[in-house]
């Protein structure tokens, strides 16, 4: 590499004294110093760091952002009139790597350029040899220029060398044979040991044999898949900057979140596993410029802009975390990334089950048949569409890799999935008569190529981790927002509202906004940018409320979520098992709160039994002396919700209206919208019939000051005298004196909800007050 910039050098500097030579004989010297212009390529761009989200760049989409140092720009009139730009070096400035491509430079800074990347002992062999030498022909410079170029390409695919790691500062994962840099990482990341599902897939995973690994939610199912990709990547030859990268490693996922989380944890570990790698050149005292990322992880997502994610694909990515829908409508405008996908060494189903619900699954199944060899091409849903089929016939050229390794990691899958899974090699792997379910559909399209998967079952007894405690409250539809209300007070701290559509957030959104209470929605019809920002917010406030649907429920890893509460039941016990790993992750403890209603409860005992239990949940204690004033703060909450909503549904109504009068090109009365009694000589009424019950004008900023007055006041249990805190049933005079009583609610306990409960007693189906005992004497009396 040395002898290739020395030679760059010798012949760049001949071509700068060659010109320098010629303008000597032809002008007269000039006491004014001319400054350097500069090439485009002459340029030093350093990066610029910016904070941003998980997945997204805080400048708005852009990959990088850099600046310049010591350059001014100088506009020269050509001969048609034309300005023409040209970058200038300020005097102080030294440039290096001059090439000679028409740039006119001094001698002085020219040689300056030269002592960055040589020595001086070098830069002097080099004069006295260009010196002896006859003077090259501009030609034979260029081609000589084209072929250092292409060494250079050469040596920069070179394999780095591991770096040395002391296996005894990790002996959890001496057994492991990952890359050094890799370790290094989990030392700086505080990784002292594998999990459980690491433990036993990564050793299959870098034997090159495809995995499927079910294990419990928050038990580091993302590193487990994602490691052998990266030592792979890492032990590869380093990429040329100037070829695109090639796509090795495919993650599909089933949610935006969930994809950014990834994108995320990745880079986080790349940031001290690449950092690494460059620690011996560091020492050296070498400072060379940072180029681009030694691994490059990309996203595909919905909700932003796809020229932004097209522009990322066109430049080139190592490993590309994507959601189905989107990354299937650019593979059908861009056939380079179609044959991509089609030579992937590593493909990657997060939540494999959650794949194919919500209408994946033919944008999965068409990503998938990509992947196939020949002799394993199924039939697809996108067959008779004419863009697949040009690309089929585009792809006919390209041929799928042999080797292609392939994870499916979900924290729910079935047993009779992976009994068949196993047995799949075996007379065929399809049971004559059965049905089958979806997902053993996609498990047949996804052509294995080891014939016998490593099946790695790690999923808990009862479908939740052990370190989760759960509770149920029993309650009629109405009190729902009560008891929640409640909850929320009694037991502060990070909580997750799951319910059952997009609608319910709607109408608690605003209900609890207006009891001050810090609440967040998370549901598919809100913006990405948005969704993003109220995570966010989730994350890094201590006691706030998410509000959400399913979409939250598969893989998001927030860290201490505190409580977990079911505001509708889930109809599947996967989801229920999802919903509920959202909390009690990583070995820590959590709690999930079941609200059942009466119309619920056969649904709640079937839940149960498909989790395999055979015992009713423990009811969570209730002070029933906060539920009164609770009420009415919600009564009143609920009145103003109400009375708000009537309005902007009339000024909607109203502006509607004028919106389609104007574009009729039509007059409206302004008697339409007066509420004036109607005139008993019209020939029509223009009486708006009102519902039931419904007042003519409530003073909504009344109702505002009234609920604004009762948020003030102090919530006492029974037995608390306000007036007299040392006397009463229950004295808290001593608590508020140490400061060891509830922050809201005085007179309550301060125990959590994790030790308020202990295991249900009751079994499934079995009465309150010993009702299987009655029943028993009823019998006997018979």
């Amino acid at each position: 590499m040395a002898q290739t910039k020395a030679r760059r050098a010798s012949s760049s500097k001949l071509n700068r004294k060659s010109k320098s030579s010629s303008s000597a004989t032809t002008t007269a010297p000039t006491s004014v110093k001319p400054r350097a212009r500069l090439a485009a390529t002459d340029l030093r761009w350093k990066p610029v760091n910016t904070s941003s989200f998980s997945g997204i760049d805080g400048g708005g989409g852009m990959m990088m952002l850099e600046e310049l140092d010591d350059v001014t720009i100088e506009w020269d009139e050509s001969a048609n009139g034309r300005k023409v730009a040209k970058f200038v070096a300020k005097e102080e400035t030294k440039e290096g790597k001059g090439k000679g491509k028409a740039v006119e430079e001094d001698t002085d800074v020219a040689e300056s350029g030269l002592e960055e990347e040589t020595s001086a002992d070098e830069v002097a062999s080099q004069d006295d040899e260009g010196a002896e030498e006859a003077f090259p022909d501009f030609a034979a410079l260029a081609q000589e220029d084209l072929d250092e170029e292409d060494e250079d390409e050469h040596e920069q695919g070179q394999v780095e060398e591991e770096p040395a790691f002391d296996d005894e500062l990790l002996p959890e994962w001496t057994d492991i044979k990952l890359h050094n840099s890799l370790k290094k990482a989990f030392l700086a990341a505080g990784y002292v040991r594998p999990t459980d599902i690491q433990r036993r897939g990564l050793p299959a995973g870098l034997k090159g044999k495809d995995v499927v690994g079910v294990a419990e939610t928050g038990s580091g199912k993302t590193l487990a898949y994602s490691l052998p990709i990266l030592s792979y990547l890492l032990r590869a030859p380093s990429p040329s900057p100037s070829v695109r990268r090639k796509l090795s490693g495919l993650v599909l996922c089933p949610t935006r979140e969930l994809a950014l989380q990834v994108v995320g944890h990745l880079n986080v570990l790349l940031k001290h596993a690449v950092s690494s790698v460059g620690d011996d050149d560091d020492e050296e005292g070498e400072s060379k410029p940072k180029g681009p990322p030694r691994i490059s992880i990309g996203s595909v997502v919905g909700g932003l802009s796809a020229q932004k994610q097209k522009r990322i694909l066109d430049r080139g990515c190592d490993i590309l975390v994507a959601t189905p829908g989107r990354l299937w409508d650019l593979i059908k405008a861009d056939d380079e990334l179609a044959t991509s996908i089609r030579t992937l060494r590593f493909l990657v189903i997060d939540e494999a089950d959650r794949m194919i619900e919500n209408g994946h699954f033919a944008e999965l199944e068409n990503i998938v048949r990509l992947t196939q060899r020949h002799g394993a091409v199924t039939q697809g849903p996108d067959d008779d569409d004419p863009v697949f089929a040009q690309m089929s016939t585009l792809l006919e050229d390209s041929k799928a890799r042999d080797d292609m390794q392939t994870f499916v990691f979900s924290a729910t899958l079935s047993k009779d999935l992976q009994q068949n899974l196993q047995r799949r090699h075996k007379a065929g792997g399809k049971g004559k008569g059965k049905k089958r379910s979806t997902l053993e559909d996609l498990v047949d399209k996804l052509d294995f190529r080891d014939p016998k998967p490593e099946v790695i079952d790690l999923s808990p007894e009862g479908g939740v981790v052990a370190s989760l405690r759960e509770s149920m409250i029993e309650c009629v539809m109405t009190d729902k927002d009560l008891y929640l209300y409640y909850f929320l007070l009694r037991y502060p701290g990070r909580s997750l509202v799951f319910v059952g559509s997009i609608d319910g957030i709607r109408r608690l959104i605003p209900l609890f906004t207006l009891l001050q209470m810090p609440i967040y929605p998370l549901h598919s019809q809100l913006q990405q940018k948005q969704r993003l920002k109220n995570l966010d917010r989730f994350k890094t406030s201590k006691n706030a409320i998410l509000i959400a649907t399913d979409v939250a429920a598969r893989g998001l890893d927030i860290p201490q979520v505190d409580h977990v509460i079911h505001f509708n039941l889930p109809r599947t016990a996967d989801a229920y098992i999802h919903r509920s790993g959202r909390t009690a992750r990583a070995k820590n403890e959590g709690f999930a709160l079941q609200l059942c209603s009466p119309e619920e409860k056969g649904m709640q005992r079937a839940l149960m039994r498909g989790l395999g239990r055979s015992h009713e949940l423990p009811d969570l204690p209730i002070e029933s002396g906060f539920l009164q004033p609770m009420r009415e703060r919600i009564k009143l909450a609920r009145e103003i919700e109400k009375a708000e909503h009537q309005q902007s549904k009339s000024s909607h109504d109203k502006n509607w209206l004028l919106e389609t009068a104007e574009a009729m090109d039509l007059d409206v009365d302004p008697d339409l919208f007066s509420d004036q009694e109607d005139d008993p000589d019209l020939p029509f009424s223009r009486r708006v019939k009102k519902h039931k019950g419904q007042k003519k004008n409530i003073d909504v900023r009344a109702l505002k000051d009234e609920l604004r007055e009762l948020l003030k006041e102090k919530l006492m249990a029974r037995g608390v005298s306000a007036k007299y805190p040392t006397s009463g049933s229950k004295v808290i005079v001593d608590d508020l004196l140490r400061e060891t009583g509830h922050a809201t609610l005085l007179g309550a306990g301060t125990k959590k909800a994790y030790d308020e409960v202990l295991a249900g007693k009751r079994k499934l189906g079995q009465k309150r007050g010993g009702g299987g005992l009655i029943n028993k004497r009823k019998k006997v009396q018979g």
